[in-house]
């Protein structure tokens, strides 16, 4: 099947943000109305507001702005619209390996799930946090000549300390073991995120508050808020549809991505002690990563299934 013409791509995918941002906006109306009653946002992009959203100001400073002119309703859909376009684009770019059809489709599906994703905790910087790594992965994907590659992976990672550090680390410790050779370039992308976020706390927002537990185990392991999320059955159900799908993608792939699945092991171990397992907008950073895996994958399968051809 021949790819659409640019345009076409371009219309589906600004079509899809604008049913992403307005199905959001519209889900979550009660949210918009009761955070700007309480103007927690706007301590944020004052620089004064409670931790841990205080130290994830890079993806909320385009909202900033488009608040200046807009009201905050009206700004976070205009938000979620221009970057929601943005990451179907950067989808798009790492599914480079994808069948036409296949990369459409994943787009829709999670256009059609962005608002169960978000279910538990609607926090507008989820989509400027996923450009983020979705470019960030685009980026690493393209394997820059010389030390530009590595520039590249430092500026990434940096960036991402300031969207949310536990995420920087986990980008850093991925690019560190597969994207770079250099020693001094490995242990800066580990160090930064760590850095970063003790900057955050002590000097940079020291008067930011953690206005949410510090820890969440006892609550994960009741698997009270796991089992009332819709988005939990939906998952179970794609799992059983899917599995043998699941199955030969994690046989494909477990060998050669391992330290991916032992980062994601170790995220959810860290979501179990410091967050709630039922908040999946807290995976939406591993989609890019998967995303580039995927299309690795089955451009792999393809030549080697012409080789046996041959």
């Amino acid at each position: 099947m021949q790819p659409r013409p640019v345009y076409i791509r371009l219309l589906i995918h600004l079509l899809l943000a604008a049913f992403l941002a307005n199905a959001a906006n519209k889900f979550f109306v009660r949210d918009l109305e009761y955070e700007a009653e309480h103007h927690f946002y706007e301590r944020i992009f004052d620089f004064r507001g409670d931790a841990p959203d205080q130290y994830r100001i890079v993806p909320l400073l385009p909202l900033k702005v488009l608040t200046t002119q807009l009201s905050f309703n009206y700004a976070v859909l205009l938000y979620n619209a221009l970057l929601g376009f943005l990451a179907f684009e950067l989808f798009y770019l790492l599914m480079a390996g994808f069948r036409e059809t296949h990369k459409y489709a994943v787009a829709v599906l999670f256009a059609v799930l962005y608002i169960f994703f978000q279910y538990t905790g609607w926090r507008p910087d989820t989509m400027g946090l996923l450009v983020v790594c979705a470019g960030s992965m685009a980026l690493a994907q393209r394997r820059f000549a010389g030390p530009l590659h590595e520039l590249v992976l430092v500026i990434s990672v940096a960036l991402l300390t300031f969207c949310r550090a536990d995420i920087a680390l986990v980008y850093g410790l991925m690019f560190a073991a597969g994207y770079t050779r250099s020693w001094p370039v490995r242990t800066l992308l580990v160090l930064l995120p760590i850095a970063g976020q003790f900057a955050l706390q002590s000097y940079i927002f020291p008067e930011a508050a953690y206005y949410s537990q510090k820890l969440m185990l006892g609550d994960n392991l009741r698997f009270y808020y796991l089992l009332r999320h819709p988005a939990t059955y939906l998952i179970l159900a794609v799992g059983l549809i899917w599995w043998g799908a699941i199955r030969s993608f994690l046989r494909l792939t477990f060998r050669k991505y391992l330290r991916v699945y032992l980062l994601l092991s170790g995220y959810i171990f860290l979501v179990l002690f410091i967050g709630r397992l039922n908040e999946y907008r807290l995976y939406l950073p591993f989609l890019p990563i998967f995303l580039a895996m995927a299309s690795d994958t089955y451009n792999y399968s393809k030549h080697e299934k012409g080789a046996r051809a041959v």
